[in-house]
């Protein structure tokens, strides 16, 4: 296929069209993330950010100190506003918004709106037909929609990441020539530098402007004029990122980020992949969890008709190396997968700036295939054939959607919960990263239960202490929530243990190995048909669980 080919192979929609079909697809995407929104009680991390909303709302800007404050505004701005909403809904049955949506909400809708921000950088690097296939990709991608229904800030952070992309290439296509100066072209770098700043002031990782930054030098290595002015390409990133994000100057705020950073705050040591315990921190970098932990995670949850377009993308982006969009795909690629893959601390979300990337690629994949079929009409036969040809890319195209479409379905409302058919012939049913698939999920559920059931003055043991206080409190005063690892229940308590496969650490590994062979779980919480929380009732300060101390 001839450079420039994934160009100019398909009509452009009239601007009004283009704009609808858009926003319909944009509607769908922020559908399918805000659908149960609440079916998962909160999780440990959650509950932080939760704690730092409410500080927030007394102006007290350093809860969650590690973290930026613009996920957390957000987060105030929607659970404020579904208050509002409720106190006028609560008599329609039904109708009420939760807690747990209102919280997630502004992430969901993050998510929805880079399916935007993904089309507008795909056609400015490759074409119209890539830009609607990466969209469509991205609306329906299972894995990011997990990750996006998630009270964290990775969903922010690609939104403004790919934001300011777009706005960088705009920049770059205005100047009249190549390596000419462009006063409308500063404009559009000077919106790149603030969306760089907001992507900073929604987590601190300046890495991912770095990685722009070696792709626009490998892209255009002598760019001349057309290239953004220093002072107000980096004034607007300090103006938008100080402006998102005040509490940066308060000097409490880096005294805990250097405790955060230096891993004084850690409770827990410990992340199980594959039914094996790995040791899951910074520190131990090169060791600890093992380097094929991601690449294991797109093999088993990403559908497999999304794999094989991405790997028809690959083998383009490999053949052609100095295409610019071809080169965005490369650098960000690489440089996210191999170095997250080599670090011993790992969390799937943190892959979340992979899968546009992906889904680009999958449509360069799609598109690539597309082109080549179309070069065969210049024949007198193949003219003849049009219409089959033309079915024929309707059913392909309707089969590489199949696979989404049906772990969307299949996986509803628990979407984390998605694995492929690969995944179940190397593991079965069985959770390979339970931690970041069920999330906590089931501990809202299993501390009702008990809340229920709890003699007065009752203990629950669990490594969600915070979650299980958020719901047990909303109906019992008088139970207290503890942790299994470092709080001894008193003497005379009635105890009970939940416990998670997600959360099994160095520190509990024992405890937890000893209490499942000497005791039955009262009940099982199930999400989603899988084992989430095991609930365990036991006599009064149980030997089983401190004997090892």
């Amino acid at each position: 296929m001839k450079a420039g080919a994934l160009r100019p192979t398909m009509r452009r929609f009239a601007p009004g069209l283009r704009a609808l079909c858009l926003s319909l697809l944009t509607f769908a995407a922020l559908a399918i993330r805000c659908w149960q929104l609440g079916a998962a009680g909160f999780s440990e991390d959650e509950i932080s950010k939760l704690r730092a909303v409410e500080a927030y709302r007394r102006l007290d800007f350093t809860a969650n100190a590690e973290h930026p404050m613009l996920m957390k505004v957000a987060a105030l701005a929607s659970m404020s506003a579904a208050q509002t909403l409720n106190a006028h809904l609560l008599e329609i049955r039904g109708l009420a918004i939760s807690p747990e949506a209102a919280f997630r909400f502004p992430n969901a809708l993050a998510g929805a709106l880079t399916t935007v921000c993904l089309f507008l950088l795909a056609e400015a690097l490759f074409s119209v037909g890539v830009a609607w296939w990466a969209a469509v990709l991205w609306a329906v991608d299972v894995n990011a929609i997990a990750i996006g229904r998630i009270g964290k800030e990775d969903s922010l952070l690609v939104l403004f990441l790919l934001l300011a992309a777009w706005c960088y290439e705009r920049g770059k296509q205005a100047a009249p020539a190549p390596g000419a100066y462009s006063h409308r072209g500063q404009r559009w770098f000077g919106w790149a530098g603030a969306a760089f700043g907001l992507m900073a002031a929604t987590k601190y990782m300046p890495y991912y402007f770095g990685l722009h930054v070696i792709f626009a030098r490998a892209a255009d290595p002598l760019p001349g004029l057309n290239r953004p002015d220093k002072p107000r390409y980096f004034g607007a990133m300090l103006v938008a990122f100080l402006g998102a994000n005040v509490a940066i100057m308060l000097p409490q705020n880096w005294l805990y980020l250097f405790r955060y950073s230096t891993e004084q705050l850690m409770a827990h040591t410990g992340y199980a992949f594959a039914g094996k315990l790995y040791v899951n921190q910074m520190s131990a970098t090169p060791f600890g969890l093992p380097s094929y932990f991601y690449v294991v995670y797109l093999l088993t949850k990403v559908p497999l008709a999304i794999v094989i377009a991405a790997a028809v993308g690959l083998v383009t982006m490999i053949q052609r190396p100095r295409e610019r969009g071809l080169v965005f795909l490369r650098v960000f690629f690489v440089f996210i997968l191999l170095p997250y893959s080599l670090i011993a601390s790992k969390f799937v979300r943190y892959l979340l700036p992979l899968f546009p990337v992906l889904d680009i690629m999958a449509a360069v994949g799609i598109w690539r295939v597309v082109v080549w079929s179309r070069s065969f009409r210049r024949t007198p036969e193949a003219t003849s054939r049009r219409r089959l040809r033309v079915q024929a890319e309707v059913a392909a195209s309707l089969v590489i959607l199949a696979g989404p479409i049906a772990a969307i379905a299949g996986s509803s409302p628990h979407f984390a919960l998605y694995h492929n058919t690969l995944s179940e012939h190397v593991a079965g049913h069985a959770l390979l990263f339970p931690h970041c698939e069920l999330y906590d999920a089931g501990v809202r559920e299993a501390a009702q239960l008990v809340a229920a059931r709890a003699a007065p003055g009752a203990i629950i043991l669990s490594e969600a202490p915070r979650v299980v206080e958020e719901y047990v409190h909303a109906r019992r005063v008088d139970v207290r929530s503890r942790t299994l690892t470092h709080d001894a229940p008193p003497a005379g308590a009635e105890v009970w243990v939940l416990v998670q496969d997600g959360r099994i650490y160095y520190e509990n590994v024992e405890q937890i190995t000893r209490l499942r062979a000497t005791h039955r779980a009262e009940t099982d919480v199930r999400v989603g048909g899988v084992s989430a929380v095991q609930v365990f009732r036991l006599p009064a300060a149980p030997a089983v669980l401190h004997s090892s101390r």
